[in-house]
């Protein structure tokens, strides 16, 4: 008896003995994933077909980026689910709630279809700045980073990470992005999923997750500042920058010096610094060799080094004042002593190579509760500026990142899905994570009034951040609408297209996509009871 007799003669008796448990103890109950998977939508709470008004208009700013008309079909459902109110929203459910949309549309839209994700992104923020009326303004940046769980080995970028999400190290996914604020508004700019070293150094596992050549090993602080690099090359003016302590790294802040961009670090109570008004310690010579072992090694001149936590020992109570940094939740001023003094930052490398020379000078700001004795509430950080600037205006800037990175990953993860991804792939992932940005923004535009769509195009940028002429897209034809380069790697973004054109592109494409469902008939039964009529667009009003 051959293997395939064997197994036709197992396979047969296991179907008996399932119809004998059957006849016995009843049908088996169905497991709750296939349960799930035969609700209708519904019972999930399925959304309309049709988008609102507010976000059919949004979508139209971005037909350029989505350049197939199936494209843009999957944009606009992909961005009903992740506006939807499911908890989890992956393919599977928001093929549940989502008329239309099928977990394959879904994988298609992410991992196959080419649209550029630093394109959309592009454009999201020059459209946010353009309706906010604040193009000419320069924007605050947080360089910042959110992780969260992630099961496996196989996704992109998963490993035994610190995740900030939960305050361990765990097995995960780690984002380093960029969050632009002015005033009381903020929204995403720029992301990228940071690699550990065993994914960089591994060709079989960035071969399966598609992660292009010329991603290489990057620090968490090399990352921000190619993101930075990415930024500034759309033409937008950048104000302060600031980050957590895991940024405070000289290398950064020697990055940001280069590109005269201020700064506002947190820094460990461990950090070392050194007052500029001190001498250094004197320089120790070696001493004479003995003639047995390895000749011992003297120590050179370098300056007297304090840990923040001694410094904060130090100062001397008469240069602590209470600051009323900014208005609380229920109006009253958030109160704390802070204490400010110029200091050099130094890292354990430089103490143990030998200090030879300082970094800038910079403020190290001291933070403490108001009660004495209380511990847990003492921060610090490192912010650059002259030496006229007060403590009170030093105490405001270093109490604008909460403000950016509340409204900036807490929305981004409960309301619109940042962290419920599945897929595996380096491409998949990133249009993700810009489609959840363009879903946070539209809601972060949306709960305040918009103005409507000006006629006139945003201003460009400035001519030193246009690429060179070699480089620059070619003219648009006469008589048509603006082309809208693909090619990831243009710095410059391409000028919108009027008012009417996108009508006329939103009108063309709703009418094909109309005529392409009542010509699918072989997929009529799979639609039947989801699909309401689709009614064809208007007339073209009158206008520019």
């Amino acid at each position: 008896m051959d293997a395939e007799d064997r197994s036709r003669q197992a396979w047969q008796r296991l179907q008996q003995e399932q119809q004998a448990r059957a006849l016995r103890f009843g049908p088996r109950p169905e497991k709750p994933r296939d349960i799930k998977r035969k609700l209708e939508p519904l019972v999930f709470g399925a959304v309309s077909l049709t988008p609102p008004d507010e976000l059919d208009a949004y979508l139209q700013t971005f037909l350029p980026v989505f350049r197939r008309r199936d494209t843009l079909w999957q944009a606009e459902l992909y961005l009903m689910g992740l506006l939807s109110d499911l908890k989890r929203k992956n393919g599977e459910t928001i093929e549940a709630a989502v008329p239309a949309a099928t977990q394959q549309g879904v994988w298609d839209f992410l991992v196959r279809s080419p649209w550029p994700a630093d394109q959309l992104d592009q454009l999201r923020v020059r459209d946010g700045l353009r309706r906010a009326g604040c193009s000419d303004q320069p924007l605050d940046v947080l360089m910042d980073e959110s992780g969260w769980p992630k099961k496996g080995h196989r996704s992109v970028g998963v490993g035994r990470q610190y995740l900030g999400s939960i305050g361990k190290v765990d097995n995960g996914q780690v984002v380093v992005s960029l969050h632009g604020c002015w005033g009381h508004m903020d929204l995403p700019l720029l992301g990228e999923l940071y690699l550990p070293e065993p994914w960089t150094n591994d060709p079989l596992r960035r071969k399966q997750a598609k992660i292009p050549e010329n991603r290489t090993f990057q620090t968490k602080p090399e990352i921000a500042l190619a993101l930075i690099d990415r930024v500034r090359g759309w033409g937008l003016t950048l104000g302060r920058m600031f980050g957590d302590p895991g940024y405070a790294d000289l290398d950064l802040i020697q990055g940001l010096n280069l590109r005269n961009l201020p700064f506002c670090l947190g820094v460990k109570s461990v950090a070392f610094f050194s007052l500029p008004a001190q001498d250094w310690l004197p320089a120790v010579p070696a001493p004479p060799y003995s003639g047995h072992g390895r000749p011992r090694l003297g120590t050179p001149a370098q300056p007297r080094l304090y840990a923040a936590a001694e410094l904060r020992q130090i100062i001397t109570d008469d240069r602590w004042r209470k600051v009323a940094y900014r208005d609380g939740v229920d109006g009253q001023p958030l109160i704390r002593e802070f204490a400010a003094v110029r200091a050099h930052l130094t890292t354990h490398e430089q103490v143990q190579d030998g200090l030879t020379n300082q970094g800038e000078e910079l403020w190290l700001l001291l933070e403490r509760p108001c009660e004495p004795g209380v511990q847990p509430g003492c921060k610090q950080y490192v912010i650059s500026g002259p030496e006229s600037m007060t403590l009170d205006e030093l105490a405001q800037i270093a109490h604008r990142r909460p403000i950016i990175e509340r409204n900036s990953y807490e929305n981004a993860k409960q309301e619109v899905g940042l962290s419920n991804y599945q897929g595996r792939s380096w491409v998949g992932f990133h249009h993700h994570l810009s489609m959840a940005w363009l879903a946070l923004t539209f809601l972060m535009l949306h709960r305040r009034p918009l103005p409507p769509p000006s006629t006139t195009l945003p201003p460009s940028p400035p001519p030193s951040t246009l690429p060179s002429p070699a480089s620059a897209p070619a003219p648009p034809p006469a008589g048509g609408t603006v082309p809208f380069s693909m090619t990831l790697a243009q710095p410059a973004l391409a000028p919108l297209p009027r008012p009417r054109q996108i009508w006329e592109s939103a009108q063309e494409v709703h009418r094909r996509l109309v005529e392409w469902f009542h010509g699918m008939r072989f997929r009529e039964l799979a639609f039947a009871g989801l699909l309401p009529p689709l009614p064809l667009l208007g007339s073209l009003p009158a206008g520019p």
